[in-house]
């Protein structure tokens, strides 16, 4: 009898050439893609990565849910409050956002409104701005407070300007 040590050890390349030739493996090389398939998923990547760009992935998913008046008229006004443009439909979009429930304000939409050369606008910004969630991340914009700053020198207007250095203050702490 032929003990284990004894008997003829297949070598590595013999046992990866059986492996090969296995009913049991598969073919785990990559299939080879046509030029018409590759260039369809080359140009969804494009398409998703300019809708992500252009701000339009919300809208899309809105067509998918359905598009309802409400979200149309949100949609609408955060455009008005990022674009800026004309004071009263500022003011009008701003007044909604107020309104809307949203707990913290947009830095971005905090500058527009300080941007006005309407005391009542920012007035109504930095009401909101006292009790905003992302208190401490706005008084701690640097551009922020330069607008505060340079309005406060600007202004003629004595509430706003006592507003302005009590939320200036309330940083400081």
């Amino acid at each position: 009898m032929f003990s284990d040590d004894d008997r003829e050890r297949p070598s590595w390349r013999e046992i990866d050439r059986r492996k090969d030739r296995s009913r049991h493996v598969r073919d785990e090389r990559p299939e080879r893609e046509s030029k018409k398939s590759r260039a369809i998923a080359i140009n969804y990547k494009h398409k998703l990565k300019e809708a992500f760009k252009s701000g339009r992935v919300a809208e899309a998913i809105d067509k998918l849910e359905g598009d309802t008046e409400e979200k149309r008229l949100k949609r609408e006004n955060l455009r008005i409050l990022r674009e800026g443009g004309d004071v009263e439909r500022f003011r009008d979009a701003l007044n909604w956002y107020l309104s809307s429930g949203i707990e913290s304000l947009d830095v971005d939409i905090l500058n527009k409104a300080l941007s006005f050369d309407d005391a009542g606008i920012a007035t109504l910004a930095l009401n909101f701005v006292k009790s905003a969630k992302n208190f401490d991340e706005i008084i701690s914009s640097k551009l922020i407070v330069e607008k505060l700053n340079l309005l406060l020198m600007t202004t003629r207007d004595l509430k706003l300007k006592f507003m302005i250095r009590e939320l200036l203050n309330k940083g400081k702490d």
